[in-house]
Order: C-alpha cells, then structure tokens, then sequence
C-alpha cells in the first residue's frame, strides 16, 4: 500500500510580464501558452491588462475578451 499525496496549494504566482501577484479576477489571471513546432508547451500567468499591452503594441489588434 502507498502512502497517500500531501495536499498542495496550487497559486497563480506573480505576472510573467510585470512580476505583481495576480489577484484572482475577471478576467485575471490570464494564462499564455507557448508551444514548439515539436509539440513541447509551457504556460506562464499574467494580467489581462500587461497581456492586453503587449500584444497591441507588437500587432495593433485588441484581443477579443478583454
């Protein structure tokens, strides 16, 4: 027989992008996705609003739920 798992805590932590704790809101936290051509993926927690920035200064487009 196999001892049971400890609980755990799973938190959002800081933002990727400013490094401020993430209160959790709507619509924080956001997360962002990353994956490679071969498959590999990774997610990082953000505002909403550092996302939001970010992504119309490199594109000029206004996501869509925000």
């Amino acid at each position: 027989m196999t001892e049971p798992e400890p609980p755990f805590e799973v938190a959002f932590g800081p933002c990727c992008f400013c490094g401020s704790l993430i209160p959790e809101t709507a619509p924080d936290p956001c997360r962002v996705t990353v994956e490679t051509a071969a498959g590999e993926w990774q997610v990082w927690f953000c505002h909403g609003e550092c996302f939001k920035a970010r992504l119309t200064s490199a594109w000029d487009l206004a996501p869509a739920h925000f």
